[in-house]
Formats: C-alpha cells, sequence, structure tokens
C-alpha cells in the first residue's frame, strides 16, 4: 500500500491507544477523500501511558481527545499545514 503521508501512532498498547487507532481509522477516509490523498499509520510501541500521534517528529494529538471531532480538527490543521508546504 502506498501512502502519501505517514503518521505514527506512539505508546503502550492500552486501551486509550487501541481507541485512538480506531478513531484514526473511522475518520481516515472522509479525510483522504477531502485531502486527495492517502494516509498511512505506522504502530510504534513505548513506554508511555499516553498514545500520541505524530508527523515527523511533530506532535499530533497525545492523549485521547473529548470526541472524533477534534481527531478530524486536529488531523486537518495537519494536512492544510502539509499541503500549503507542498506548492
Amino acid at each position: 500500500m502506498e501512502c502519501d503521508i505517514v503518521l505514527e501512532i506512539k505508546g503502550r498498547n492500552n486501551y486509550v491507544k487501541w481507541t485512538l487507532k480506531q478513531w484514526f481509522y473511522e475518520v481516515k477516509d472522509l479525510l483522504e477523500n477531502e485531502y486527495n490523498t492517502k494516509l498511512c499509520l505506522k504502530d510504534i510501541e513505548t513506554l508511555d501511558e499516553d498514545p500520541s500521534i505524530e508527523y515527523r517528529g511533530e506532535v499530533i494529538v497525545v492523549g485521547l481527545p473529548g470526541e472524533e471531532g477534534y481527531l478530524i480538527e486536529l488531523l486537518k490543521k495537519l494536512l492544510d499545514k502539509i499541503i500549503k508546504a507542498q506548492t
């Protein structure tokens, strides 16, 4: 599978990380269609209790946002920044 943008989810394998990962996959298609890009999520196990989603070392979210809508907004902010930098 080819990816245009690879995000990393880091943290201890626990329920919070699993939930954050599931939320990402639930909103992934919406974001890919809106931004005409292909997103991938690389799972990295660390000792951190709170999971984080990162892009090239930049932390996008730590822990579980209050709802999926917040995750969408954080990811859209990142995608806007990436696309602006590519043009």
